[in-house]
């Protein structure tokens, strides 16, 4: 079977790289709503240095819909799906930003990162080739995204194909008649380029924070696992030291957009806010429709089976750059990314400070004993919601990137959702925050402070981070 290149055209020529490249896809490696037969060309020779906007947006894609599949396969948490991502998007934006005329490096404006290698003046480079290397030494490479590879030394099925994607790319553009000392000299410049941001990434103290131990403060107001009975036991949370040692990318500190007021004080009173917003759960349940357990299905985001919440974002990121250029790609992808990580950095620095007692175990002890939310409850407290701090960065990123019109979300079509439509990125944010209280995991004031937080993050990438 022919592949297509970028122009459209059938490349006959191209066979022997048929069933290596269809093996990228056939794992269900593709973000909702990707194509799965996505194919990979140029437009240009690179017989100087043509600029990154002449090539297709393909190349980014791609390494985009295979971390969101690696992050799906490995069922990795959402905290940690927000680190590779944010990563990922750096690293292919500084790639190619130096084939990005009037664009600026992030070296020198994000935490911890100096300076970066540039290409030497006056040579060829081809950037589909630098992206490509580079991507393949940072992401595929396993031990700074996914830690887990290196610890554990086991390989999925997901791993494969993101360690053939760089190879592929490469030899696509060989194909496609780019010299090799053109070829050579890109992949030394990416090398240099990866040299210099893996150890930024792998400085982050997320090593540290992985198998740190932690014991769970004890009291009725306390969260505990739930699923159980409410006999004492040992918590076995998600990432308790996320939000306390992981390096933010652009916040100062992880509690920079902490909610000034924290949650309302723990009460049974019937009469407190707290009991209040816990009935409120609890009635939202009784009287649910098929509407509101629509909205709560479509952005549930549960590891293992789907991309998670900052993989929905990042799906729908796909979808406006499918039809630009790489440059365009590039940048629209960071901008929309960059505060995927912080933002989970910021939701779990709140997380593990208030450790608040999940709806599902108040409501349970003090409101009605047999009742079951209709999402299962995560295994981490409850302040603030982790849904609501990406989502509310996101929305503030993604219009910055994409602009502020209609949106249309179709990216889960394949797993049986309808498209849903929403005014801008905005209120499409505002329906992922009340999607947790109609699913019965989150406070209403969990998701209000969990908005206001993310806004709060996506406002600091937008103040600090200069792209042009």
């Amino acid at each position: 079977m022919p592949i297509k290149n970028a122009r459209g055209a059938f490349r006959a020529h191209l066979v022997p790289c048929v069933a290596l490249a269809a093996s990228i896809f056939a794992s269900g490696c593709a973000v909702a709503g990707e194509e799965d037969d996505e194919p990979v060309g140029s437009t240009e020779q690179a017989a100087s240095s043509p600029a990154a906007s002449t090539f297709p947006a393909t190349y980014a894609r791609q390494w985009m819909t295979n971390l969101a599949n690696c992050v799906k396969g490995d069922g990795i948490s959402p905290p940690v799906a927000a680190r590779a991502y944010t990563y990922g998007a750096i690293a292919i934006y500084e790639s190619v930003v130096n084939g990005m005329p009037g664009y600026r490096s992030l070296g020198g404006q994000l935490n911890g990162l100096g300076a970066l290698p540039k290409p030497n003046a006056g040579e060829a480079y081809d950037w589909p080739t630098v992206l490509a290397q580079t991507m393949s030494r940072v992401v595929a490479e396993g031990a700074y995204v996914f830690p887990l590879r290196v610890f554990y030394e086991f390989t999925t099925q997901s791993e494969a194909p993101i360690k053939e994607l760089g190879p592929i790319q490469i030899a696509y553009r060989r194909m496609d008649g780019v010299p090799q000392d053109v070829i050579d000299r890109s992949i030394d410049y990416a090398n240099a380029l990866a040299d210099a941001l893996i150890p930024w990434m792998a400085s982050d103290g997320y090593a540290n924070a992985r198998f740190k131990g932690w014991i769970p403060p004890k009291g009725e107001d306390k969260w505990v696992p739930t699923g159980f009975s409410d006999a004492d036991k040992v918590a076995n949370p998600a990432e308790p030291w996320f939000g306390k040692i992981v390096r933010p990318v652009v916040l100062r500190s992880p509690d920079e957009c902490k909610p000034p007021h924290g949650p309302p004080a723990f009460s049974t009173d019937p009469s407190s806010t707290f009991y209040k917003a816990a009935k409120e759960v609890y009635e939202q349940d009784l009287h649910s429709t098929d509407e509101t357990r629509e909205i709560a299905r479509f952005w549930a985001d549960d590891p293992k089976s789907t991309a998670t919440p900052a993989g929905h974002w990042v799906a729908i990121a796909t979808k406006y750059v499918r039809s630009k250029n790489l440059a365009e790609a590039a940048r629209g992808y960071t901008l929309s990314s960059l505060a995927h990580f912080d933002s989970f950095i910021a939701v779990w620095q709140s997380k593990y400070e208030y450790n608040v007692v999940r709806p599902e175990t108040y409501i349970r002890r003090y409101i009605s004993s047999d009742w079951r939310p209709f999402l299962g409850t995560p295994q981490f407290p409850s302040y603030v919601s982790g849904h609501s701090g990406v989502s509310g960065a996101a929305g503030v990123l993604a219009t910055a990137a994409f602009g502020d019109g209609p949106v249309v979300d179709d990216t889960k079509v394949r797993r049986g959702f309808a498209p849903r439509s929403f005014a801008n990125f905005t209120e499409a944010a505002k329906e992922a925050v009340v999607s947790r209280l109609y699913g019965g995991i989150h406070y209403p004031f969990d998701d209000d402070d969990g908005y206001d937080l993310g806004v709060c993050v996506g406002n600091k990438v937008l103040e600090r981070v200069a792209f042009r």
